[in-house]
């Protein structure tokens, strides 16, 4: 169990200090385990062939088919066309657009995709140096909290929500998740702190300029510039909308094709990308799409997987649980509290990913110790972990506003604000949800 604990510390350390890339943190497990031998190896190498690792991977090859053709660049465009030239509703507009495609595309992709679009349309206006600009720090950080708070939305929003997937399966179910239920039961939720957060930023940006002279033609002209949808962005755009489809329609097809999981359908599309030919070209060639799929993403999850594994197989879990099984008393709010709070800071410092490797079995064994129903505070603790919005090393959309030198003081500073905001709403609307709602206990 020491030894749990200590690669549970020498994880956390890595992810947050980065001596190496996070993902090389992601194949310590396998290394601890078989020096040490805290778990049989033979329990952990599957997790690296998981379902939700195929998932992930076809879900990367759809995006990188989307970049290749300019879908991504089409959708953000046409979004945008209707804004107008008040700076304040630009601001919004970019964190609503990331937030509602992030529900649906990792937000690693969301973030490298959007962001590019912006930065061509702050010179456009004459804005060359972020950190100088209040504007254009503005709308790289609205795009960085969109991609974290809208990904809470679906499964699909992130490694981190896959990976509550697949411990929700493996720790209370024994069964198959269905990615329709994280979406009813998260709802209420992601739309409280979705329009809490659009309002906020409203008001906790200030601006240089009253107008923003041009953007509409700009948006105008880059679109007229694209010229009509090619074949190749609507095989792209069918493709994921039927993955999507599939993914969220299951129930009506598992009992016929038992085998035909999201994870199957998204690469199974994601391999027809290969193949698929128009005018004699592939829509998709191998060579572009392993050097723009986000692989640290995939190795990531799967180290963090692995570690949730080894704390609960190892007993570390159960450990950690009981020295705060004080800490969350009977259930209920003051439980709400602790945990949804625990959840936020840890992802404040770490990655979304590795939180919920760390927080979400330590709940379960909680909660299942006290004798109480874990579901609810399994819900709440993978809401909380989407709220990591202060600093790079929380979630990839701050990471990446942070590589095009965004003022960080601004959106560490007005993060925390945001922050508490979206924990005190959390923890009164899961509260409420925990009390008034039934289907909120079942998973």
């Amino acid at each position: 169990m020491r030894a749990s604990l200590g690669l549970l510390v020498w994880m956390s350390w890595w992810w947050l200090a980065t001596p190496v890339h996070l993902a090389v943190t992601g194949f310590l497990p396998v290394v601890v385990v078989a020096l040490f031998g805290i778990v049989p190896a033979a329990a952990i190498l599957p997790v690296y062939a998981e379902q939700l690792v195929f998932l992930l991977i076809g879900a990367n090859i759809l995006a990188a088919l989307w970049r290749r053709w300019g879908l991504d660049r089409r959708i953000a465009l046409v979004s945008l066309m209707a804004i107008g030239t008040d700076p304040r509703r630009h601001i919004v507009a970019w964190f609503v657009v990331a937030a509602v495609l992030s529900s649906v595309l990792p937000n690693a992709v969301v973030a490298a995709s959007m962001m590019p679009v912006v930065i061509a349309m702050l010179r456009f206006i004459g804005i060359e140096k972020l950190q100088a600009s209040a504007l254009g720090s503005a709308l790289l950080i609205a795009i960085a909290w969109g991609t974290a708070v809208g990904g809470m939305g679906t499964p699909l929003g992130g490694a981190h929500n896959l990976l509550a997937v697949q411990l929700i399966e493996r720790s209370l179910l024994h069964r198959e998740f269905l990615f329709n239920t994280w979406l009813t039961r998260l709802l209420p939720i992601t739309l409280l702190v979705t329009a809490a957060s659009s309002i906020f930023m409203w008001f906790a940006f200030t601006p240089e300029m009253t107008r923003i002279e041009g953007s509409p033609a700009y948006f105008a002209a880059e679109l007229r510039m694209l010229g009509p949808m090619s074949a190749n962005e609507r095989w792209g755009l069918g493709f994921f909308a039927a993955a999507t489809l599939l993914a969220f329609t299951r129930q009506f097809y598992a009992a016929s094709i038992p085998g035909l999981t999201p994870a199957f359908v998204f690469l199974g599309l994601g391999i027809a990308s290969f193949v698929v030919r128009v005018k004699g070209t592939a829509l998709l060639e191998w060579e572009y799409a392993e050097t723009h799929m986000v692989w640290g993403l995939i190795y990531l999850f799967a180290g963090g997987s692995a570690l949730g594994q080894i704390l609960s197989d190892s007993g570390a879990a159960k450990f950690v649980a009981e020295r705060l099984t004080p800490l969350a008393g009977h259930g209920g709010i003051v439980a709400i509290a602790v945990f949804s709070l625990l959840t936020i800071v840890i992802t404040q410092i770490t990655s979304n990913t590795a939180t919920v490797a760390i927080m979400v079995p330590i709940t379960v064994t909680t909660f299942s110790g006290l004798g109480l129903n874990p579901v609810p505070y399994v819900y709440i603790v993978a809401a909380a972990a989407n709220f990591g919005i202060m600093l790079p090393s929380s979630s990839a959309g701050p990471a990446i506003a942070a590589g095009y030198a965004v003022d960080l003081r601004s959106m560490f500073w007005k993060g925390l604000w945001l922050t508490v905001l979206l924990w005190v709403l959390t923890l009164g609307m899961g509260y409420v949800l925990t009390i008034a709602w039934p289907g909120f206990s079942i998973a």
